[in-house]
């Protein structure tokens, strides 16, 4: 009994989308050709990013600081 198996190795997806509060896609970045290109709204977008980044600085912070306040305590 002869098998032929078929497979194929998808490309991966180089871009980047910005979600406003209510879930709805307001912008993407697309890093997937020779050119990055944008589509959306800039602004909700710039906005949402921005969000984005504030929230993890913050928690990394509050870790570092509870690190911190652990370390000196010993």
């Amino acid at each position: 009994m002869s098998s032929h198996l078929d497979y194929s190795i998808s490309q991966p997806d180089y871009s980047m989308m910005f979600i406003n509060p209510n879930g709805e896609v307001v912008g993407k970045l697309d890093f997937n050709g020779w050119v990055m290109t944008f589509d959306g709204n800039a602004e909700e977008s710039a906005i949402q990013f921005i969000y984005f980044v504030s929230q993890m600085f913050s928690q990394r912070l509050k870790e570092e600081y509870q690190r911190g306040l652990t370390e000196g305590k010993k």
